[in-house]
């Protein structure tokens, strides 16, 4: 059963003296909020220091530092986490410099949000060389339905794992798991996955009210207070994962990658690591662009490492929505189709089976999404498609809707 931890000692982060109440609640609420846009979607110190582009900057005292001070530094914790804009290359390579400089002194263990800690052993078999291409492990991992987002992002931090043999682990779980926590509490899931959670610590008054904020005027008192159950399972589910792999390799350094909402502040893992193992050491990387509205500051971590912004494409969508495909069938069946969008446009119907795009074969649902993304909007793509047992040949003009980002495929 999933246990009540009493917060951690002391109550507040230290970091935080001398910064004013409200400048802390502006600064929690405004970073809480992508985070928070992320849980909606399953569902459906002084002040910050000055920095140029590239700069690492040691928040606590406001210092810029070469790289290899900041890793000579993070080599000496149990656990180092670093953030990311999901979307964005420059940080996804900015955490493979982290891991490289970390293994040049000390043995390294990864863990990534991107991954449920379900697919351990699959992740144990890219680190083994055990796929035959990225294609084949991406397969294997039902990554559009795990993560959705583009696969060549986290393509540099894959490949130093595989390259190096490093330990890779998943700390998350299921998505649809903090959508019924958001929308019913803790008490809708099994047993073993609250045991799976593990202990909750409750969340700093300071954070509670942050999201509070941010959230109250899109639902309500009570969606709200859901909302923010779901946040802090969330959390301590990924604290969770990231404290075994401490345990199962207590000489390496374990470096968790998840998005930046769930580290600033100290709050969120770093707040649930913490409840979980006092005198555990842990270090905290932001990574930023210099547009976002307030760089962090002496209270969100230990370092902040600002670089330009390097946003993926936005991926193609072609309005269509997919199940899964049966044993001994080919082509993936379309159960439903958006108005409006590439796919109803050239004549998709529900109930086709899409077989092939551009001539490669689709038999599985990553392989049909992997072949769409491989295309840009303003071009076109070719669908072969099943119908009443006649193949079809169709042509997608890949024309945006302004209310395409949310579509399905």
């Amino acid at each position: 059963m999933i246990g009540i931890l009493p917060p951690p000692e002391p109550l507040f982060n230290p970091k935080f003296q001398g910064v004013p109440m409200e400048k802390r609640r502006r600064q929690l609420a405004f970073r809480s909020a992508a985070c928070l846009l992320g849980l909606a979607a399953v569902l459906g110190a002084a002040g910050p220091a000055s920095a140029e582009t590239g700069q690492i900057i040691r928040l606590q005292d406001g210092e810029a530092v070469p790289f290899r001070t900041l890793a000579a530094d993070l080599a000496q914790a149990d656990i180092v986490l670093v953030g990311e804009q999901h979307d964005d290359f420059a940080h996804h390579r900015a955490q493979q410099e982290v891991i490289a400089g970390i293994l040049a002194r000390r043995p390294v263990v990864v863990g990534m949000e991107t991954f449920p800690a379900e697919m351990d052993g699959k992740l144990d078999g890219w680190r083994s060389g055990d796929f035959g291409s990225w294609a084949g492990f991406l397969d294997a991992v039902d990554w559009y339905r795990i993560w959705s987002i583009d696969p060549a992002l986290y393509r540099p931090v894959l490949d130093t794992v595989r390259t190096h043999h490093l330990p890779l682990v998943g700390i998350n779980v299921p998505r649809d798991w903090i959508g019924a926590i958001a929308r019913e509490g803790m008490e809708t899931l099994s047993e073993k996955q609250r045991d799976r959670i593990g202990p909750v610590a409750p969340p700093d008054p300071e954070y509670r009210e942050a999201l509070h904020e941010s959230l109250s005027t899109h639902g309500g008192e009570r969606r709200a207070g859901d909302f923010i159950a779901a946040q802090t399972a969330w959390d301590a589910a990924m604290a969770g994962a990231l404290l075994r792999a401490h345990r199962r390799h207590p000489d390496a350094v374990v470096v968790g990658l998840a998005g930046n909402g769930h580290l600033e502040g100290g709050f969120g893992i770093p707040h649930q690591l913490r409840a979980r193992q006092e005198g555990l050491a842990v270090r905290t990387v932001i990574l930023y662009s210099l547009e976002r509205a307030e760089p962090p500051g002496a209270g969100d971590g230990d370092f902040g490492w600002s670089m330009a912004r390097d946003p993926a494409p936005k991926p193609v969508r072609i309005g269509v929505m997919v199940g899964q495909v049966g044993k001994g069938e080919d082509g993936v069946p379309v159960e439903g189709i958006v108005e409006g969008h590439p796919a109803a446009r050239a004549g998709v119907r529900e109930g086709d089976r899409l077989l092939s795009v551009d001539g490669e074969p689709t038999d599985t649902t990553t392989s049909l999404i992997r072949a769409i993304r491989q295309h840009r909007w303003g071009g076109c793509l070719l669908l072969e498609v099943r119908r009443n047992g006649e193949a079809i040949n169709l042509t997608l003009t890949l024309r945006k809707r302004e209310d395409s980002e949310g579509s399905p495929h």
